[in-house]
């Protein structure tokens, strides 16, 4: 239920006539997060609180709101914002991007919006529980600030309980009135378009999707580690593949035969599948031989074979000829992938209007033991879909036997 106007009215007044707290106060005082890391802050970050100076009731506040900052290869980081506005019907979730730019400060960047560019400062953050944002726009001549905008950020939509002990210590470091800062409900995450253009005339035709030049197979040939994966809906992590991986093998024929294997929530599963070539180099074929029935395009967009690539696959061309529905992984040769190959894939998904703040993360931590000579690879169980790899009966039954 809505506050009454004059009620409503009277807590504005009040909002924004209370007191400072006892911090310094003077802005450019402030001290940012020592030897801040970009590499490390980049990521998903959930709003636990924000600071405004107009009270607005719980019932007409953000929710389920978070930004994904996403770094390229321009330096720039791009800024996709989700939420759920509860005073639209039904309330509808809503999806922009804006940006960060980076200064010669380090955690001094500089925020865009629909109304201009503010400071934003990372005054403080461990990069994988919580950070405080803050940035005044408005200082005064005695170097206070008149206008300021804060952020308290946290990397899980469960807040931990150092953010709820820290919050005072921040408030007054700022002189901001614990008051003034409103909170966040964390409910319910919006999905986010998979297919999104960050520039309105951003062209997303299927046929100018470039693929890798002068693409060798052979050198692609080999084990390759998921690091992402573009997902069409949220999904839990709980329910997440994880050390998932594909292992090509050239063939006579020019194609590739592809080893899958990778963990569920239950045991470690194992699939087959082959690369099929086409008239075009890097237009591959995928198809599931063994463990499903899964055939798409598999396009190798970029790679320098050593280290990283990105798979690009359209499953739904509309009739204007832009892809309403897509596939596309950033692999790995190793269990992890440095921060420059990072930003390369996100530059080269932004180019196929495709939505990085869309992928969903996979950890390489505990590699299921390969499997390859046996048609099915080791024994069936769960339906045909899921297999015990036989190094792994080999050890059960030794166990057994040496424990009779």
């Amino acid at each position: 239920m809505h506050f009454d106007k004059v009620l409503c009215a009277l807590c504005i007044t009040l909002f924004n006539s209370l007191p400072l707290t006892d911090g310094n106060c003077i802005v450019n005082d402030l001290p940012t997060q020592p030897n801040f890391d970009l590499d490390k802050y980049v990521g998903k970050w959930y709003e636990y609180q924000w600071h405004t100076k107009i009270y607005y009731p719980p019932e007409d506040r953000y929710n389920d709101y978070y930004h994904y900052y996403v770094q390229t290869t321009s330096g720039n980081i791009t800024n996709y914002i989700n939420g759920r506005d509860p005073t639209a019907p039904d309330g509808k979730c809503f999806f922009v991007n804006f940006n960060l730019y980076p200064t010669n400060s380090p955690g001094k960047l500089i925020y865009t919006s629909g109304k201009g560019e503010f400071p934003y400062w990372v005054l403080e953050t461990d990069y994988t529980r919580y950070a405080f944002v803050y940035g005044c726009y408005n200082v005064s001549n005695d170097g206070t600030c008149n206008e300021a905008q804060s952020w308290i950020w946290s990397r899980t939509p469960t807040f931990p309980q150092i953010i709820k002990d820290k919050a005072p210590s921040w408030y007054n470091l700022t002189c901001l009135p614990a008051s003034s800062f409103l909170d966040t409900k964390q409910e319910k995450e919006c999905d986010v378009p998979a297919q999104y253009k960050i520039t309105p005339d951003q062209s997303c035709l299927v046929s100018d999707v470039p693929i890798q030049p002068n693409f060798n197979i052979t050198l692609f040939n080999g084990t390759w580690y998921e690091m992402r994966w573009l997902a069409q809906v949220f999904i839990p992590a709980s329910e997440l593949f994880q050390d998932y991986q594909h292992e090509y093998i050239l063939q006579e024929d020019g194609s590739l035969k592809g080893y899958i294997r990778g963990r569920n929530d239950k045991r470690c599963f194992y699939r087959q599948a082959s690369l099929t070539l086409s008239e075009t180099p890097g237009k591959l074929h995928f198809n599931l031989t063994q463990g499903g029935s899964e055939s798409y395009p598999y396009w190798i967009v970029d790679t320098d074979y050593n280290n990283y690539a990105v798979m690009y696959g359209c499953l739904n061309v509309s009739t204007s000829g832009n892809c309403t529905r897509a596939r596309s992984t950033v692999w790995s040769r190793r269990k992890s992938l440095a921060p420059d190959f990072q930003y390369r894939a996100n530059s080269v998904l932004q180019n196929l209007c495709v939505n990085p703040a869309a992928l969903l993360s996979t950890s390489q931590n505990n590699p299921c033991t390969p499997c390859y000579n046996k048609q099915p690879c080791g024994t069936e169980t769960d339906g045909g879909t899921t297999y015990i790899s036989n190094y792994q009966l080999t050890l059960l039954a030794l166990v057994i036997l040496f424990s009779m």
